[in-house]
């Protein structure tokens, strides 16, 4: 099987760059990286010599010393270790017989990777700005619509959130995040061969047999010889009449009235799969307020049109259904089912929306800024007044 080509991105905060070629050079004095059209290397390549260096930590994850390396990258930035991930897992690649491309359209597969390593391999955790790094991303993951998708987040604080709307792409394969080794694994491991269909029995061929009713009929042979005087003896024979009977085809029995033909008894039926159970009822209710058409979110958030209010549905017993942040999805509304409770909503929604106001019904509606249209996972608990949880903590996530 053809190994897949692979687009590599180099996520970074002002926007993803594609790692354009990687190639041997042996008449370099180290390795290094440059941007493309330009001859200077980049500023973090002596970073990138030190990564390829004899015994360093690329030589471990390939097997054997690297040597001088050629890195083209679509672009430049100065600063930032972030981009250790992505290119160790191409050497990585390449060493595996993998083909890299530059563009899109050529790639069978994308992988979107971040993140920096230490000298065993592991990928450090820290806070690697990846929510926006995704959003800069979607772009160019959508002029490759029909390409695989691999990605690996490292772990931080913005983890989670970027797994969701990651996964709101609808096409990724999670990578391992804790190391490149493991990483590089999960990328090579070849398919599952195709499970062939089992051909089915031969036909049976009923064969007829042929019997005979009729025996061979031979006549005896009557000779005479008459002798004469001064004649030639003579010798006269007659053939034997031969009679063959035809064969004919067995026929089957006859059935006698009244009797019928041995049936196979009927196996019970199974019993039916239990179906699947429907996720508890939550203990909160949230809905997306909605401007109503011919109106906007700034009539809406002002109190000058009522919000069409559409409850999301619950996706597993700890939440609900992500909503898509569309032109018209002004906030959110949250709501306890329980009269005594409170709810106590995450800060990651409360940053993104104005001061929440208490709706006729109850609820408490956060309408969302101009600035904090932005994907973010929040979580919502109902707590009793005196600060104990009375259900669940259920997560919610806004994605583009």
């Amino acid at each position: 099987m053809t190994p897949p080509a692979i687009l590599i991105i180099i996520p970074t905060t002002a926007g993803p760059l594609r790692l354009r070629a990687l190639t041997p050079r042996s008449g370099l004095p180290a390795s290094a990286a440059f941007a493309d059209g330009d001859y200077r290397p980049l500023p973090w390549s002596a970073d990138y010599a030190r990564l390829c260096a004899a015994g360093g930590p690329l030589a471990r994850l390939v097997g054997h010393e690297v040597g001088p390396h050629e890195l083209r990258l679509s672009g430049s930035f100065d600063a930032g270790r972030s981009w250790e991930v992505p290119v160790g897992l191409a050497h990585g690649l390449t060493a595996r017989g993998h083909r890299l491309v530059a563009e899109p359209a050529e790639a069978d597969l994308i992988l979107w990777a971040t993140g920096a390593v230490d000298l065993d391999l592991a990928v450090l955790p820290g806070d690697y700005a990846l929510l926006d790094k995704i959003e800069r991303s979607r772009s160019l993951l959508a002029e490759a619509p029909r390409a695989r998708l691999a990605v690996l987040l490292p772990d931080g604080p913005e983890r989670a959130a970027a797994e969701t709307a990651v996964r709101a792409l609808g096409r990724p394969e999670m990578l391992p995040g804790k190391g490149l080794t493991a990483a590089l694994d999960a990328l090579t491991r070849p398919a599952d061969p195709p499970v062939a269909a089992e051909a089915p029995p031969p036909a049976r061929r009923l064969r007829r047999l042929a019997l005979p009713v009729g025996a061979l009929a031979a006549a005896g042979v009557a000779a005479m010889v008459a002798f004469t005087p001064r004649s030639v003896p003579s010798l006269s024979t007659k053939e034997p009449a031969a009679t063959f009977a035809a064969t004919t085809a067995a026929e089957p029995p006859a059935r006698e009235p009244g009797t019928a033909a041995a049936t196979a008894a009927k196996p019970p039926d199974a019993d039916p799969a239990p179906a699947p159970k429907a996720p508890a009822a939550p203990m909160i209710h949230v809905e997306e307020l909605r401007a109503p058409a011919g109106s906007s979110c700034r009539r809406v958030a002002f109190g000058a049109d009522a919000p069409e209010r559409r409850p999301v549905p619950v996706e597993t017993a700890d939440r609900f259904a992500p909503t898509r942040l569309a032109p018209d999805l002004c906030g959110i509304a949250v709501r306890a089912e329980a009269p005594a409770s409170r709810i106590e909503v995450g800060p990651e929604l409360r940053a993104a929306a104005l001061p929440p106001v208490r709706l006729a019904d109850g609820a408490q509606g956060y309408f969302l800024r101009e600035g904090g249209r932005q994907n973010l996972v929040y979580a919502v608990q109902a707590v009793t007044e005196a600060g104990a949880a009375s259900g669940p903590r259920l997560v919610h996530a806004l994605t583009r």
